[in-house]
């Protein structure tokens, strides 16, 4: 036997596997508010009633609709492996409207506690009000924040790719890269103005930071090395590619309305010369088996 609050020695208090710099405030929230007592309507408690806006389907739980939660819980991530897997095509889209359903669905039983006996014109407005703020709120900033730092799909013809976001520093020669063209690439020097869209362009790096690009009547030379040339490349010139600058021709549809093919490939060729931080990364090898080439 030991007195109360005496720490034994033979037996130390167990490690704790998260830092007190969370629990020590949480604790005392909890004891300050009484937060263990506070039950809402339907006996779920504040815990639970957060968890239940976060966590898709533990509203099922949390009212002791466990069978119904299970089956809730397997549809939503299920839909989240398809959305993942086909990434980029319609199919992954309707997984996306999916994973929304299902978490608003969770959220609206819930809210029945409140709004069981209510007009179905409000329970009604709930139910989309409730739709609408679980993709905004949660859904479109979580897609957007991977989308910018993670990954991202992009269509190249009926092809989706998934490319890794990543800097120019990753980036060799030879390598399938996706880059930003922007509005400034618009080319009004020449005698007719050269508009070129701009968006996210698919394309490979053909020379890098350094590298020293001839055109030839025989094809593309970078340091004297004979590289597999791109359509609409110039028949004679040469430059040496800048700092922080990958040369990277670009595959456009050219409509062409009695404007000279010296001039198309001199616009071109502005934007081909890709700064570095207009490297937006480089497709997956595989995506869920799916092998990523063009």
């Amino acid at each position: 036997m030991k007195a109360a609050g005496v720490v034994s020695s033979y037996y130390p208090p167990r490690a704790r596997w998260y830092t007190r710099l969370f629990c020590v405030p949480a604790e005392r929230a909890r004891r300050r508010f009484h937060l263990d007592r506070l039950r809402l309507r339907g006996g779920i408690t504040a815990r639970e009633l957060v968890l239940s806006l976060i966590l898709p389907g533990f509203g099922f739980f949390a009212l002791g609709r466990r069978r119904l939660g299970w089956i809730f819980v397997g549809c939503y991530l299920f839909a989240a492996l398809l959305f993942t897997a086909a990434l980029g095509y319609r199919v992954s889209s309707i997984a996306y409207g999916t994973l929304i359903s299902i978490h608003a669905t969770s959220i609206v039983f819930v809210e029945g506690l409140w709004l069981g006996d209510s007009p179905f014109r409000l329970r009604l407005g709930a139910a989309l009000c409730t739709l609408v703020a679980v993709w905004g709120l949660l859904y479109a900033p979580a897609v957007g924040f991977v989308e910018r730092h993670w990954l991202m799909p992009l269509r190249v013809g009926d092809h989706v790719l998934v490319v890794h976001r990543t800097s120019a520093a990753w980036i060799h020669r030879g390598d399938l890269v996706a880059y930003k063209i922007e509005d400034q690439n618009v080319v009004r020097h020449l005698e007719r103005p050269i508009i070129l869209r701009a968006g996210l362009a698919l394309d490979r790096a053909l020379a890098g930071p350094g590298d020293q690009v001839r055109f030839g009547a025989k094809g593309l030379f970078v340091n004297e090395q004979p590289v597999a040339a791109p359509a609409n490349l110039p028949m004679a010139g040469g430059f040496v590619v800048p700092e922080k600058t990958w040369f990277i021709w670009p595959q456009f549809a050219i409509q062409a309305r009695g404007v000279p093919m010296a001039d198309i490939q001199a616009a071109i060729q502005e934007v081909a010369m890709v700064p570095a931080n207009h490297i937006v990364g480089k497709p997956f090898k595989r995506w869920f088996g799916r092998r990523q080439s063009l």
